[in-house]
């Protein structure tokens, strides 16, 4: 976006929380130097950065901008009205952020008839014996409300395999939860769904895999990132978009509701069955939507401004003929490395280290972050192959990395793909 910006014309001030692992853009950069535990408590502390922002950054940010005329282009997550002692723009409304608390997109299935999974709201107290009626052969599903705010990559979300597990999961959500949603563990592959809503309707766009990892000795699971390689089936795919054209018309009658959404579930056997609603520009929606030449973020933000009008019909016409298969795979570590290498697939399966980059399907790249490092997979999407899941893909490439490394991740498997 700052290049873009550039382009027009214009000298935007970049305020980040680090320097990231990639090229950094030219021009200046202001570093408020949070920090944070995982990739929730790193927004969160970033946010809390720019929102009562330090003399130093503040300093900055004066000179940059002596009249206090300039506007803050905040992340998709923020709700917060004004950021370094200026208004943000394009920020969604306090009620579009309140559908991401887990206690209450589960009526909205109901209300809409989206087939879903059984479900429990109770206190952290009750939640055992919820999961005790509504486990599955591979457990139960908690996740928080939003009593500390919000949360996303599935950081207040617990697998929960047996009963010998209840007592520490109750005490992990004591503190952090005044409820929490128990629900089945469904088998079935991690898959979301995409939406834009604009005043003349809603855009509806193609299932994403969402590249969530489990580990191996079933004691938890993380979400590492998502594709657009998978083509997932047609049936599969009309569900799936009905679900996303219900859900958008849904938001805009009740709440007026503008900008892009995801829905994110699990594509079971059975079908699609949605566990979230994330009410804002999300990963899967920025992979399929990056290769339309439109400069999305600033499109999202003047809709919600009221400033533009964008036809759904061509939006989504736009999403889906330009859609190009993608991998996006990144993972937190709270160690400090600055490494890479490239891979190649192994002829028994899995992935080893090459030192020719030509026979190489990608590489994994470790730089700086506010937890340590952040390990990101770079993909040549032809030589991976596309139609399938690539789950166990992203598994093998941060199974190596922690093993060359030393990071310490336990040992990922991926989901296993439904039969239809």
């Amino acid at each position: 976006m700052k290049q873009l910006l550039t382009d027009w014309g214009s000298e935007p001030l970049v305020v980040a929380s680090n320097e990231g692992t990639g090229d950094l853009p030219p021009g200046e950069i202001v570093y408020t130097r949070s920090g944070g535990d995982s990739v929730v408590g790193s927004i969160r502390e970033f946010f809390a950065s720019v929102e009562h922002p330090s003399p130093e950054v503040m300093a900055a940010v004066e000179r940059f901008d002596p009249g206090g005329t300039a506007r803050v282009l905040a992340e998709p997550f923020a709700t917060a009205r004004t950021m370094l002692g200026r208004r943000t723009f394009g920020v969604r409304r306090d009620r579009w952020s309140a559908w991401e608390d887990k206690m209450r997109v589960d009526r909205l299935w109901d209300d809409l008839d989206i087939p879903h999974a059984p479900y429990r709201i109770v206190t952290p107290a009750n939640a055992a014996a919820a999961a005790r009626e509504l486990a599955s052969d591979l457990g139960t599903v908690w996740v928080a409300d939003n009593f500390e705010g919000w949360h996303g990559g599935g950081e207040y979300v617990k697998w929960v395999a047996g009963a010998g597990e209840y007592e520490e999961t109750v005490a992990w959500f004591n503190g952090r939860a005044r409820q929490v949603r128990v629900m089945p563990f469904l088998e079935g592959l991690p898959a979301s769904i995409h939406g834009w809503v604009t005043e003349s309707g809603v855009a509806v766009f193609l299932p994403v895999e969402i590249l969530i990892l489990r580990h191996a000795d079933r004691s938890a699971f993380v979400y590492t990132g998502v594709s657009t390689l998978w083509s997932a089936p047609e049936a599969a795919t009309r569900e799936m978009r009905g679900v996303a054209l219900r859900v958008g018309e849904a938001l805009a009658d009740r709440d007026g509701y503008r900008g892009p959404f995801g829905i994110d579930g699990v594509l079971t056997d059975e079908g699609f069955r949605p566990t979230e609603l994330n009410p804002r520009m999300s990963a899967g929606a920025g992979a399929q939507l990056g290769s339309v030449d439109l400069p999305l973020g600033l499109l999202m933000r003047c809709e919600i401004e009221g400033l533009v009008e964008v036809d759904h019909k061509w939006l989504e016409d736009a999403a889906i003929s330009q859609r190009k298969p993608s991998i996006h795979l990144g993972k937190m570590v709270s160690k400090e490395i600055r490494e890479s290498m490239s891979l190649r697939r192994r002829p028994g399966g899995g992935l080893v280290e090459v030192e020719d980059g030509a026979e190489a399907i990608g590489k994994l790249v470790a730089g700086p972050s506010a937890t340590g490092s952040y390990v990101v997979g770079e993909f040549d999407v032809e030589k991976v192959g596309i139609g399938k899941p690539v789950g166990s893909l992203a598994a093998d490439a941060l199974n190596l990395a922690s093993k060359k490394w030393d990071l310490g991740l336990p040992e990922m498997v991926a989901a296993e793909t439904p039969e239809h």
